[in-house]
């Protein structure tokens, strides 16, 4: 989340580089919380709620960095 915020802020020419590591945290995020549950550390009812958020969030952060490379795809051929 932290990062995220930070991401908004960021420099327009940095922004695809931080929302790629936003993706990654929450890739990660998404393994250890597939571990767990493999673990049987947690339910199989949280785990689901929890992917259905995570995979929100992915596409998302998804959505986010595919606009900002068309912009910059049209900044490139102008």
């Amino acid at each position: 989340m932290e990062l995220s915020y930070h991401t908004y802020f960021t420099e327009k020419d940095k922004k695809i580089e931080k929302i790629t590591e936003c993706i990654s945290i929450l890739d990660t995020l998404k393994f250890f919380i597939y571990i767990s549950w493999e673990a049987k550390f947690i339910s199989p009812k949280s785990y689901e709620s929890m992917t259905v958020i995570l995979d929100t969030v992915g596409k998302m952060f998804g959505g986010w960095k595919k606009s900002l490379e068309i912009l910059e795809k049209k900044k490139d051929t102008s």
